[in-house]
């Protein structure tokens, strides 16, 4: 996935400035992912949604956070931009 959206982003876009787009739509992308994980969990659940969703939103950013901000670095890391 790391790869498919950076040869998507470099296909219309400078190495300079790829990084620039790579990082913020990898942290928006996994925080969603992980809210809508979230509210689908709750949804099986039967859990009330505002009352959780406070934990919602910060699952969500530890998602944005971990798998997108730490795991986009990682990936510019490996991949030598």
């Amino acid at each position: 996935m790391y790869r498919a959206l950076w040869n998507f982003i470099t296909r219309y876009t400078d190495n300079s400035h790829a990084v620039s787009v790579f990082l913020p739509l990898m942290i928006v992308g996994w925080t969603v992912a992980g809210i809508l994980a979230g509210l689908a969990v709750c949804a099986i659940t039967g859990a009330d949604i505002m009352q959780s969703l406070a934990n919602l939103v910060c699952a969500g950013g530890y998602a944005g956070l971990i798998l997108g901000l730490f795991g986009g670095c990682l990936f510019l890391f490996r991949i030598d931009v």
